[in-house]
């Protein structure tokens, strides 16, 4: 299993990786930046100053995806005229913004220490060693959360139900996605705590 993640002597963000553990992330993160990135045929190559500022005529519809509508959700709950403004406003930016975080985590894993699988010998166990400045460590972070927030929601996660995906079949195909969401939130909670400990 991964190392959590701990402190550098240089102040940094350090954490190793199994090859296995390296794979799942890129497939996670890669998934999870075509899920937000908005859609090419939606993109103009020249762009005026009202596209910019989010005030082109192509207006962000309301997702029907579930796990779009949690990473994008209405800003109002009980004005959909209100709601419709706020998104129109508001989530270009914040796709451009989870789409440049989760780059930045591709990033790392691409460059991390040793992630080169064509480099390792036959039988290598070597782990992949990933050092994180601070820009990357808040780029993690936030990756993480989406990615726990879309898993979450399309398993239907709720507060208190551990004993439910306990009792699942081991060949219970969500019980293993289960595990990958359980995992990443103990790579979460090792980061927080890490950034937590250097704030004194």
């Amino acid at each position: 299993m991964s190392t959590a993640f701990r402190r550098t002597r240089g102040g940094g963000v350090t954490a190793s990786f199994h090859q296995a553990e390296v794979e799942l992330l890129r497939s996670l993160v890669g998934q999870l930046l075509e899920l937000v990135r908005d859609d090419p045929e939606n993109k103009r190559e020249n762009e005026d100053w009202a596209a910019a500022l989010g005030l082109a005529d192509d207006e962000p519809v309301r997702p029907t995806d579930p796990v779009l509508l949690r990473l994008f959700p209405d800003g109002y709950q009980d004005d959909g005229e209100a709601a419709s403004d706020f998104r129109r406003f508001t989530e270009r930016g914040l796709r451009e913004a989870k789409s440049a975080t989760a780059a930045t985590v591709l990033a790392s894993l691409a460059t991390a220490e040793g992630a080169d699988p064509a480099a390792r010998r036959p039988r290598d166990r070597s782990k992949t060693r990933v050092e994180l400045g601070p820009d990357e460590t808040d780029a993690w972070l936030r990756t993480l959360t989406d990615l726990r927030l879309a898993l979450g929601t399309r398993l239907g996660v709720t507060e208190g139900d551990e004993a439910v995906w306990a009792a699942l079949p081991e060949d219970d195909p969500r019980r293993h996605i289960h595990d990958v969401y359980d995992w990443l939130g103990w790579l979460q909670e090792t980061l927080v705590r890490t950034l937590s400990s250097g704030l004194g």
